[in-house]
């Protein structure tokens, strides 16, 4: 950490330390594990465990079956829904009386008085204006009656324009007069047309909108039944008093109107609807429902072994598990819920202990158990909501198990795949209430979904599983439908679910992969393929400015990926790390040797102190250019540790030679910074990176020549103690030894020369410090 000050350093140091903590925290794990362990707990069934999820026409192939204690017989919960619908829908809306009705016509008689009243004014204003004042009496008096008109006609209620009024005035004061008998005329016919709409009475709701052909109407305290009919709404209402406007006045249509406008204003409706007390009684019918049939006595058969299951005996059946919910089982909850958990935790801890044995490299890192943790919760969440469903049809086919098994695959490998889907099947079953059918199809399904990933090569493979998941599940609906007498019908609906789950399993798994790679930083083998494409910008800027530099990683690539499958390492991962181990020196790709052109070596005129300086600096300039880049994790490991803290030999002894009296020459200044290989496939690109670097060197590249390479770097590397932390074994070695041979006889194999080629001669291979101190490496 070059730079940093004490204090920056120390807290640097302390951040990396603690985030390492978490990364591996026994409390993380022991709550990660409490976590998933209770909340899959919560989603098993409550009451019984005992499977009865028997469909009618299936053979009962467990013991006869007789309860311990005496237990209604419940409707089915469709029907008695059903039978509580129809109820509510039976009960008539409930009515009562409008009292405060009745005050229109007398408001309506009054309205009538007050636009009498507003007509003489109006008619002495016109006199006044024919005839103006001449005293001052007068003129108050004029005043007076100009300002009541303006008051009076503002307190109608009811805006009149100009033709209007003058209407209401021939109609009131024919002959320029108010005549009473015209208005009394006027009050009893629209008091009269009134009162007749009040009688028939008013609902305040459309008639249409009612769906029963009977009201209920409070009376008191009684409800009487009276026929919808019998009334009529305001519509109805306007209508009527339209068509009596109409009649009487058929000549003067526009009389008609405005005596029609006056009445209508005071039609309110007389019989008013009472949604709390409609609700009542709908709560009242729907509570007369009985919930029960009849009653199943202790010790009473309700199916023998092998009999056929009947509608009556599944009905009993499906009792039976709800009266033993509502007594509680023989248990209280919390009991049953702790031993739920221990069953849990009996299923996930097969998959723990085979993690810390076999896989401890996702034991040991607590992000990868949370992806694990997140795929076991959503699958059993898939279960839980399945088993909610009341229905007949068989959704626990929907549950998409495949999914997880297929990405348990492409980011881990098949082995833990397989190993979690068996997990995965048996918290399904008991999720279903210990469905054994499920179970196993569920296991059958995600096996052959791991098989077609198990060498993915591209993302677009992932929909090949949808015929091998379709085809797992159809072979375990078949063997146990014929197993347990199913009709064909019903096996025919399962396989049918289960297709349905064959198609949306490889969409979802293609989905939860992309948003896994980005959310847990995870490298699957799909993305190490991705990175090997040579069209990547790093690549094809290494091709382009150190072209050597890019020719040798291809081959380290080449050497790695034998190497690796020699020795079960992750071959894909060896050889895409090789491509990218050097791209540090497009930076400076001249001061490499393999990049020199010409005679001249640009360390000639440097400092052996410099060239080791500029030499190491390539690896931290390429950590920082694939960051820039985003390479993964597992890639930018490459860089450093193919290095290891190896000494550049050639500048190391060079500095020696020049060392004066006075001058102190360190062996820390000319080696790399490491760290040294952690893992097999670093190891094994580290070997690979030396002896290819030497093997180019050699004028003649004979098999004994090359062997002795390859035996001299190994040998080399392991004595330097350079791949003491990682996990190559010495058998692994000698594995690594062949594969390298293999593949450097391959790439130069002797030739046959042409008539007038010279013959060269035959040189000893150089150690592998000068070639170091060359600049390759």
């Amino acid at each position: 950490m070059p730079g940093l000050k004490g204090a920056e350093r120390l807290k640097h140091v302390r951040e990396v330390l603690g985030a390492q903590h978490l990364k591996d925290s026994l409390a993380v794990k022991a709550l990660l594990a409490a976590g998933v362990i209770a909340i899959v707990a919560l989603m098993f069934p409550r009451g019984q465990s005992i499977e009865f999820r028997y469909s009618v026409g299936s053979i009962w192939m467990e013991e006869d079956f007789i309860p311990s204690f005496s237990f209604p017989i419940y409707k089915p919960d469709a029907k008695y829904r059903r039978e509580v619908a129809a109820a509510a829908d039976s009960v008539p809306p409930v009515f009562h009386r409008n009292v405060a009705a009745a005050t229109e016509l007398d408001s309506l008689r009054h309205f009538v008085s007050n636009v009498a009243r507003v007509v003489s004014l109006q008619l002495r204003s016109r006199r006044w204006n024919i005839h103006p004042p001449a005293t001052a009496e007068q003129r108050r008096e004029a005043a007076r009656d100009s300002t009541s008109t303006a008051n009076e006609t503002r307190l109608l209620g009811i805006l009149f324009n100009e033709s209007e009024w003058a209407l209401l005035e021939r109609l009131l004061a024919p002959g320029g007069h108010l005549r009473p008998d015209a208005v009394r005329s006027l009050d009893e016919f629209l008091v009269g047309c009134l009162s007749r709409a009040y009688a028939r009475g008013i609902l305040d709701v459309q008639k249409k909108k009612l769906t029963h052909t009977y009201l209920s109407l409070r009376q008191n305290t009684l409800e009487v039944p009276v026929p919808v009919d019998s009334f009529i709404d305001l519509d109805e209402a306007a209508a009527l008093v339209e068509h009596e406007c109409g009649d009487r006045f058929s000549k003067q249509v526009d009389l008609a109107a405005l005596l029609a406008k006056i009445a209508l204003e005071f039609v309110s409706p007389t019989v008013l609807e009472d949604p709390a007390a409609t609700k009542q009684e709908i709560v009242i019918a729907q509570s007369r429902i009985p919930q029960t049939l009849g009653v199943v006595q202790a010790g009473e058969r309700i199916i023998a072994k092998h009999d056929r299951v009947t509608p009556d005996a599944k009905l009993k059946i499906d009792s039976y598990l709800r009266a033993s919910i509502e007594r509680g089982g023989g248990q209280s909850t919390l009991v049953q819920w702790l031993g739920q958990a221990l069953h849990v935790a009996a299923v996930l801890s097969l998959f723990g202990i085979y993690l810390f044995l076999f896989r401890k490299w996702i034991f040991h890192d607590n992000s990868r158990l949370l992806l694990i943790s997140i795929l076991i919760l959503f699958v059993g969440a898939v279960a839980f909501v399945t088993l909610q469903i009341n229905s007949t049809l068989p959704v626990e086919y929907l549950i998409v198990l495949p999914v997880a098994s297929m990405l348990l695959a492409i980011i881990f490998d098949s082995r833990v795949a397989f190993y979690g889907t068996v997990v995965l099947s048996f918290l399904v079953a008991g999720i279903q209430g210990n469905n054994y059918t499920i179970g196993l199809a569920s296991i059958v399904a995600g096996a052959f979904a791991v098989y077609t990933v198990r060498d993915i090569k591209d993302r677009t493979q992932i929909f090949r599983s949808l015929l091998f998941i379709f085809l797992g599940y159809t072979i375990t609906i078949v063997a146990v439908g014929l197993e347990q007498y199913e009709p064909v019908s019903r096996i025919v609906v399962q396989i049918g679910f289960a297709g349905v789950n064959a198609l949306v399993s490889p969409v979802l798994t293609f989905g939860f992969l992309i948003f896994f790679e980005r959310a847990f930083r995870v490298t699957t083998d799909l993305t190490l393929l991705e990175l090997s494409d040579f069209n990547h910008p790093l690549l094809r800027e290494l091709s382009e400015k150190a072209p050597s530099t890019f020719h040798h990683a291809v081959i380290v690539g080449t050497l790695s990926e034998a190497a690796a499958e020699a020795t079960h390492a992750n071959a894909i991962l060896a050889r895409v790390g090789s491509y990218y181990h050097d791209i540090g020196k497009t930076l400076r790709p001249d001061y490499y040797v393999e990049n020199q052109f010409t005679a001249k070596n640009v360390h000639d005129r440097l400092t052996p102190q410099m060239s080791a300086l500029i030499l190491t600096s390539h690896v931290k300039e390429g950590v920082e250019l694939g960051q820039r880049y985003k390479l993964p994790s597992v890639i930018l490991d490459f860089i450093p540790q193919h290095h290891g803290t190896t000494l550049i030999s050639v500048f190391y002894d060079k500095a020696l030679k020049q060392k004066g009296r006075k001058q102190e020459v360190r062996e820390t200044d000319f080696r790399y910074p490491g760290p040294r290989p952690q893992t097999k496939e670093a190891g094994i690109v580290m070997l690979a990176d030396a002896i290819e670097a030497t093997a180019r060197s050699l004028d003649d590249p004979t098999p004994a020549h090359l062997e002795r390479v390859i035996d001299e770097t190994v040998k080399r590397r392991f004595m330097d103690g350079q791949l003491d932390e990682c996990e190559l074994t010495l058998r692994d070695l000698t594995k690594i030894r062949e594969a390298f041979l293999r593949i450097l006889l391959g790439i130069h194999h002797t030739r046959m020369k042409y008539p007038g080629q010279k013959e060269e001669e035959t040189e000893a291979p150089p150690a592998e410090g000068e070639v170091q101190g060359s600049g390759i490496e």
